[in-house]
Parts: C-alpha cells; sequence; structure tokens
C-alpha cells in the first residue's frame, strides 16, 4: 500500500474514520504518527493513523424545560430487507463474507456509519475532482442505494436509527458548521443558534451532537441534544465551570456518552456519561492497562449499556513508536472496565460490548470477548486487506465499512455466521 503524504492525508481528509466536524487533529503530526506506525509493523514483519471516533448522546432529565417542542415519535421500523445471504442464527462463529456495496457513477465511497438491525448503512461518495470537499451521501437499506445533497462542504453522515433517520453535518458559509437530519430522501436542518452539528440518533428520534462555544474557534464546543429534528438544542450539563466536549452516543434508553475535557491543554480528554434520571454527569475513571493506568482513553460507542473506546498509555520511549492502542469496553451497568485481547486504532462498538474498526496491520477486523477476527474481500478485489469498520449491529452480523488500495477506496458490508 502506498504511504506517501499525499495518500496518507486524502484518507484523512474524507474517508477517515472521524465524523463531520471542525478539525481536532493536527495533520502534519497525524501524517508523521502514520509514518511511524507503519514503519514499526513493517520491520516488526520482516524482522496507520488511528483516530478516534466521535458519537453523541441524549439526556431526557435535561430536556423537561418549556416551550420546545415535544420529540417526534419515531416510526416502528418495519421488518429489515433480504440481504444477500438469509439472516443466520445461533453462535456468531466469525465466519463472514464481504460485499461491495454499490455506488452510483464513480463506485469510490465509505460507509461512515448503520443502525442497531445492520438494516441501514449511510456513507459518503468520494468528492468530485482533486482537491474538493464537496461529497455526495449515500443511504443504503439493503442493496438499495439513495443519493442525499446535503449544503456546503466536508458533508457527512454519522448515524442511522432503526426508522432510516440519519444525521449529520456540513461546513457552510463562514466556516460555520451545520446540523441536518434526512428521512426518506427528505433533508431538515436542525434548528441551532450558533454553528454546530449533528453525531447521533437513538430510535426515541433524540439527536445529539455540539454547539460551538467561540466564534473563529470551532474546536471548543459544548454537547447539547435536539429532542426531536424539530426541536431546539438543549445545553447537557457540564462537570465542571470549565470543561468542554462533544457528544459522542446515545443509548435506547437514553444515557449519554461524552468526550469532554476540564479545558487546561495538558489534560486528556475523558469519556463523561449522564445517565437517565441523575442531576449531574460521571467522569468516567481511565481504565487500567497492562504496566499502569491509561493516560487517555478516547470513547467510540454506547450501546446495550457497554462504552467501547480505545486506551493508551506513554512509555519511556521517544517517539511513542511502540505506543499500543487497546480496545477497552466498559460495562455501565457494574462498573466492570475490561482491556480485550487485540490492537485497535479507531471504530465502533455494540449492544454486546464487542468492538469492530481498523486493527492491526491496517485490516478491518472485529474484538469480541474472547476472541479477534480480520475481515475477509470481497471475491476479485484487487489489494490487500486494508481498511477499517464503522458500523457493526447489535448481533454481529452486519458490518459496514470500506476497504482501500492504492487506486480505489470502495464501501463494504459484511456479513457473518
Amino acid at each position: 500500500m502506498r504511504t506517501d503524504d499525499e495518500h496518507v492525508a486524502d484518507r484523512l481528509r474524507w474517508l477517515d474514520d472521524e465524523p463531520a466536524g471542525p478539525p481536532r487533529v493536527d495533520l502534519p503530526g497525524a501524517i508523521r504518527e502514520a509514518r511511524r506506525r507503519r514503519r514499526n509493523r513493517r520491520v516488526a514483519a520482516a524482522g496507520a493513523v488511528a483516530l478516534g471516533v466521535l458519537a453523541v448522546a441524549a439526556l431526557p432529565v435535561a430536556l423537561n424545560g418549556d416551550g420546545r417542542a415535544a420529540p417526534a415519535p419515531a416510526a416502528s421500523p418495519s421488518p429489515s430487507t433480504t440481504l444477500p445471504e438469509p439472516r443466520p442464527t445461533g453462535p456468531w462463529q466469525g465466519i463472514c463474507t464481504a460485499t461491495l456495496l454499490p455506488v452510483p457513477g464513480d463506485p469510490r465511497g465509505a460507509v461512515t456509519g448503520g443502525d442497531p438491525d445492520g438494516r441501514w448503512l449511510v456513507g459518503r461518495r468520494a468528492p468530485k475532482g482533486p482537491g474538493r470537499l464537496d461529497f455526495g451521501l449515500l443511504v443504503w437499506e439493503g442493496d438499495r442505494v439513495r443519493e442525499v445533497a446535503l449544503p456546503g462542504s466536508m458533508q457527512e453522515l454519522t448515524d442511522v436509527n432503526r426508522a432510516g433517520l440519519a444525521v449529520g453535518s456540513s461546513l457552510g458559509s463562514g466556516n460555520e458548521w451545520r446540523a441536518w437530519a434526512v428521512r426518506d430522501g427528505a433533508v431538515t436542518a436542525l434548528p441551532v443558534e450558533t454553528s454546530g452539528g449533528a453525531m447521533a440518533v437513538n430510535d426515541a428520534g433524540r439527536i445529539v451532537g455540539y454547539r460551538n462555544l467561540v466564534p473563529g474557534k470551532p474546536w471548543i464546543q459544548r454537547p447539547v441534544v435536539w429532542d426531536s429534528y424539530r426541536s431546539q438544542p438543549v445545553d447537557l450539563p457540564l462537570p465542571g465551570p470549565q470543561w468542554e466536549g462533544t457528544a459522542v452516543d446515545i443509548d435506547e434508553d437514553g444515557t449519554i456518552l461524552a468526550t469532554m475535557s476540564d479545558g487546561h491543554p495538558d489534560r486528556p480528554s475523558r469519556a463523561v456519561v449522564w445517565r437517565p434520571g441523575a442531576a449531574r454527569p460521571e467522569v468516567l475513571p481511565l481504565p487500567r492497562l497492562p504496566g499502569g493506568k491509561a493516560d487517555r482513553f478516547a470513547p467510540m460507542s454506547l450501546a446495550g449499556g457497554w462504552v467501547t473506546g480505545t486506551a493508551e498509555r506513554d512509555t519511556k520511549v521517544v517517539p511513542r513508536d511502540g505506543m499500543t492502542s487497546y480496545p477497552v469496553r466498559i460495562d455501565l451497568r457494574t462498573g466492570h472496565t475490561e482491556v480485550l485481547e487485540g490492537e485497535l486504532w479507531a471504530g465502533t462498538g455494540n449492544g454486546r460490548g464487542w468492538l469492530a474498526g481498523w486493527v492491526a496491520d491496517d485490516a478491518p477486523g472485529v474484538i469480541t470477548g474472547t476472541r479477534s477476527v480480520k475481515l475477509p474481500v470481497p471475491d476479485g478485489w484487487r489489494g490487500g486487506r486494508q481498511g477499517a469498520v464503522t458500523s457493526l449491529s447489535d448481533d454481529g452480523r452486519v458490518l459496514g465499512g470500506k476497504l482501500e488500495s492504492d487506486d480505489q477506496v470502495r464501501p463494504v458490508r459484511w456479513t457473518c455466521r
């Protein structure tokens, strides 16, 4: 796989695993880190830049103010459309089949999210030309695909619920971010007083995301929730006066997950949750890793009471070429934290506490509580097994993501038994 600056930067710009939103990484530094990681992997084999995913959450107790629209009822999900193979039953065996998803015209694209059943996948296609940042958006229902257009640039859909309600963001005029909802091809701008973005939606139709606090500084954010796509956003209560950040996912019971920090530049982001009925958010402790406590934890998703993410611990090695990213899951019902076997750089989780994403050797893979599985490529695929997973159904049977080679990036669905 080609590893020059242009290729790595291109991945970061439009087919990375970051949701749409203001830049939160140093692109040159990320490129240097990618070079180091890839070099180390080649040395280890003979002898990847990993970006955390943000998603978003919602808090029922914070939504009892007056004068706001009631939540829009979510339509009852109809039975899932037929997948390429009959939906398997029985214990999950980790035997998977890869299928390239249809994309009208230019086939390049990537999956950026999906619903808990695997019926719906959302994604975006390649920009229309070199250096351009206008993305056509795609919604798959089974093998059917619909194109969606959002105004502005840097468009991305980040989540979709079982009823097919998708949410996302785009960059508008004056570098202002806008939040959007998409349903049945219809695009609706979410009410927002300042610039901001939408990150996740649950089956009740509640949407979570962020608003920007300081004009001209889009990286300074406050987590917010919309009761529905018709409602005004409501600020979520903060752990302290200087805290800032972005909600990253919402569970079906309304529990919220966010990535936040206390505003000090030298302190890492923390995972924060708002439980239903709680008056204040809870800052989760940093996980313990082999060798000591983690220095940072990047929460990726919240489903079925499981917080999933990646944790890292600094070593004495400079530069941190030997740094390992550990897959971690936290059971919010018991408080138990578990470091799973395997290596994960970015991805998502599901309602079983499994993780899937960009694993060792840049391959797409799944990490369960007992095993780690690298996913296959489709028949006839020209290239290696580089790619990532961005959507994982609760039963682990349907996954969405991308595969890439030197000359192509394609959206993929994996079906497993």
